[in-house]
C-alpha cells in the first residue's frame, strides 16, 4: 500500500483513496448500513404489496402494508440500558476531577449516547475528538455510518479514515484523516490541509465481528427478516379481515333476484323478501385463529430473544409482583448484550481519554492509568439491598467510602460529592460508627 521513495514513505494520493474506498470491503460494510438505514426510514419489504391492486366488490382494492418500527424500540432500550444514566469515572480524585470537567463542558453523556445507538445498529461506531478553540472546549464528533471508511492495511493495522458524502447541490466532499494531517477535497480538489493532534478517529467496534474481521456485526440484521415476516403475516390477516370478515358475500340460493328485486343497501334494517324455496345468507371465511396466533408469537418469541429485550417491556407478557431475582432472571439477555456493548466501548473510551489528555493539562502517569469507568444500567433493582449490602462491607472494613459513592445510583460525580462533602467540613475517611 505504502511505497518506499528515497528511503522515505510517500504518502497515497487523493485517487488511490478515491479508489480503495470501492474495495469489497467497504462496499459491503456500505450495502449493510444501506439496508438498516432503509428499514429505519421505513422503506420496508411489505410495502412492495402496495405495487398489486386487484378488484374487489366493483371497486380497487389495495393491499394492506402495515409497518413496524420495533427495531427503533430495541436500539433505545439498549442504549438506555448502559448510558441513559450518565457513566461514572472512577480513579484518583485528580484524575476523576480532571476528566469530570472534561465530560461536563464538552456534554460527552449526549456522545456517549449517539456512540453505543451507532454501535447497536450498524455494528460500528466513529468518533473523532478536538479541541474547538471558539468554546475552548474538548469535543467529539460522531461520523455517520454512511460516509465512513476506515482502511486499514494488509497487516489490520488502522492507517487512514476518509468521511465522503455528497451535499444537497450534488458536490462531492473528502475529507482524509492521516495521523499527522486532515486534508479536505470538494469536487476531488484539494480546498484545505491542516494539522492533526488526535489522530485518526475512534473506530468503535461491536464484540461480534462481520464478514470482515475489521468491522462489527449488527443484531439489526438478524431482526430485519423477522421483523418482515411479522409484517407480510399482519398485512395479509388485515386482507383477510377486511375482505372476508368485514365483507361478507351475499349468497341466495333458488331463483335469481335482481337488482330491481333488492332493496337498497343503504337503508338500515332493510329486508330482501324471497319466495318460497328461497334462501338467503352472508357467506363468511373462517379464519383458523389459533394457527395464525401460533406463528405470530414464536416469530415475537425469537424477535424478543435476538433483540435480547424482556418480552414484558413490549408488552407480550405481564410482569407484576416479581422478585429482585426474577427480573434478573428476565433481563439476562440484556445483561448479556450489554456486557458485549460495554466492552465495545471501554476500548473506544481509552482512545479517547488518550486524546484528551493530550488536548488538556499535564496529568500524572498514576492518575491518568487509574481512571476507569462505571455503567450506571438502568436495570430494575432493589437499591435500597444494594445500599444496605455496601453499608455491610464498609462496617467489614472490606469497601471504602469512595467505591460506595461511585457505586451508588444516586452519585453520578464521585468526585464533586466527596468536594461538597469537604466543603461542609466532614472527612469520607472517617469511619462511621457502628450504632449511626
Amino acid at each position: 500500500m505504502l511505497k518506499l521513495v528515497n528511503a522515505e514513505i510517500q504518502e497515497p494520493s487523493f485517487a488511490w483513496f478515491r479508489e480503495e474506498i470501492k474495495q469489497s470491503e467497504h462496499e459491503y460494510r456500505q450495502a449493510q448500513v444501506k439496508k438498516i438505514l432503509n428499514h429505519l426510514h421505513r422503506r420496508h419489504q411489505v410495502l412492495d404489496r402496495q405495487k398489486h391492486t386487484f378488484i374487489f366488490k366493483n371497486g380497487t382494492f389495495t393491499p394492506a402494508s402495515i409497518v413496524l418500527q420495533g427495531l427503533k424500540t430495541v436500539i433505545n432500550f439498549h442504549t438506555a440500558y448502559l448510558v441513559g444514566n450518565p457513566v461514572s469515572l472512577t480513579g484518583t480524585q485528580e484524575a476523576v476531577e480532571h476528566f469530570n470537567k472534561i465530560y461536563s463542558k464538552g456534554l460527552y453523556s449526549k456522545t456517549d449516547w449517539k456512540v453505543l445507538t451507532d454501535l447497536i445498529t450498524f455494528g460500528d461506531a466513529f468518533e473523532y475528538v478536538y479541541y474547538d478553540a471558539r468554546t475552548d472546549t474538548i469535543k467529539s464528533k460522531v461520523f455517520r455510518n454512511a460516509d465512513c471508511y476506515p482502511i486499514y492495511d494488509e497487516y489490520g493495522e488502522y492507517s487512514y479514515f476518509v468521511e465522503n458524502w455528497k451535499d444537497r447541490n450534488g458536490n462531492q466532499h473528502y475529507t482524509i484523516y492521516f495521523p499527522d494531517h486532515i486534508d479536505t477535497y470538494v469536487n476531488y480538489k484539494l480546498v484545505d490541509s491542516a494539522p492533526n493532534a488526535t489522530g485518526l478517529p475512534i473506530h468503535y467496534v461491536g464484540m461480534e465481528r462481520g464478514l470482515y474481521d475489521q468491522f462489527g456485526d449488527s443484531m439489526m440484521l438478524d431482526l430485519i427478516p423477522i421483523m418482515d415476516r411479522i409484517e407480510a403475516l399482519l398485512s395479509k390477516e388485515d386482507d383477510a379481515v377486511t375482505t372476508l370478515s368485514l365483507n361478507p358475500i351475499l349468497s341466495i340460493q333458488g331463483q335469481k333476484v335482481s337488482e330491481k328485486e333488492m332493496t337498497d343497501s343503504n337503508i338500515s334494517g332493510a329486508v330482501l323478501h324471497l319466495d318460497d324455496g328461497q334462501k338467503a345468507e352472508y357467506v363468511n371465511a373462517e379464519m383458523d385463529y389459533p394457527v395464525i396466533k401460533h406463528e405470530l408469537d414464536q416469530l415475537y418469541q425469537q424477535f424478543n430473544m435476538v433483540a435480547a429485550i424482556p418480552s414484558s417491556i413490549i408488552g407480550q407478557s405481564n410482569i407484576a409482583n416479581v422478585s429482585e431475582n426474577t427480573t434478573s432472571i428476565i433481563y439476562q439477555l440484556t445483561e448479556n448484550k450489554g456486557k458485549q456493548n460495554m466492552n465495545a466501548l471501554i476500548d473506544g473510551f481509552r482512545e479517547r481519554w488518550e486524546y484528551m489528555r493530550m488536548l488538556s493539562d499535564p496529568i500524572s502517569d498514576d492518575d491518568f492509568y487509574s481512571l476507569n469507568v462505571v455503567f450506571n444500567s438502568s436495570k430494575p433493582v432493589d437499591t435500597a439491598n444494594d445500599m444496605a449490602n455496601m453499608q455491610m462491607q464498609y462496617n467489614m472494613g472490606a469497601i471504602s467510602r469512595r467505591t460506595i459513592m461511585e457505586q451508588s445510583p444516586y452519585t453520578t460525580n464521585a468526585a464533586q460529592e466527596i468536594q461538597r462533602l469537604e466543603d461542609e467540613g466532614k472527612d469520607i475517611t472517617d469511619p462511621v460508627a457502628d450504632d449511626e
